[in-house]
């Protein structure tokens, strides 16, 4: 059991590391490749000031794109230099490195979180414990998430610039368990090709809204009229 973890771990602490080697890189390369109409969707979703959580944002990827499109961001990384790339680009702005298995609010803190990318960093067996503490800190409004489409457990994956990381790809319908399983409604999966159009790479995204959310319910009812 113990062998187990301490894999676990050093795959984790393994990919941190790559991305503190690369920030600056993978903020330059990442950055032209963000998935534009889900971040519209979101903000639609979650309503003009918003307060949501970026809780996995690497060098600040999307921090910006959120913020333009109307929401309040609070946003963190365990990656060091992420955090440090991050606070240069954005010093005013709400962020902090943690290690988001354990974030530092209160429950029910934000209308809306945006992890794309975040939980697949994971081993297979955290994954349905990291969904759950970001849902804790969720008060309602979208969730949205986002793996590479597959299976394994912490394989090793390609991931420009950074190199070798170590990624949990999921299937859709495994996706679309885990969201429903977690407490949310209206659950939606998408599969999306790769950003950087590689062979054989394709992602999930997975959608889902809190039960009960009349506020969320009436913009997706606006947005569709």
């Amino acid at each position: 059991m113990s062998s187990v973890k301490t894999s676990s771990d050093d795959r984790i602490s393994a990919t941190v590391a790559r991305y503190d080697a690369v920030a600056a890189e993978y903020q330059e390369v990442w950055r032209q490749h963000r998935p534009l109409d889900a971040i519209r969707k979101f903000a639609a979703l979650a309503g003009r000031g918003a307060l949501v959580l970026d809780p996995a944002c690497g060098p600040a990827l999307d921090v910006r794109l959120l913020r333009d499109a109307g929401l309040i961001v609070a946003a963190g990384d365990r990656s060091h230099e992420s955090m440090r790339m991050g606070k240069l680009l954005f010093p005013k702005g709400a962020l902090a490195r943690w290690d988001f298995r354990r974030l530092p609010f209160a429950d029910h803190a934000f209308d809306g979180v945006w992890a794309p990318a975040a939980l697949q960093h994971l081993p297979r067996g955290q994954i349905r414990a990291g969904l759950a503490e970001l849902r804790r800190v969720q008060r309602h409004g979208p969730m949205f998430v986002s793996f590479r489409e597959g299976t394994g457990d912490l394989e090793a994956v390609e991931d420009p610039p950074a190199g070798t990381v170590y990624a949990t790809p999921v299937r859709g319908e495994e996706l679309y368990a885990l969201l429903v399983d977690a407490g949310y409604d209206e659950v939606e999966i998408e599969v999306r090709p790769d950003p950087l159009e590689r062979s054989g790479v394709t992602w999930v995204y997975g959608w889902g809204r809190l039960p009960g959310d009349g506020h969320v319910r009436a913009i997706a009812r606006k947005e569709q009229s």
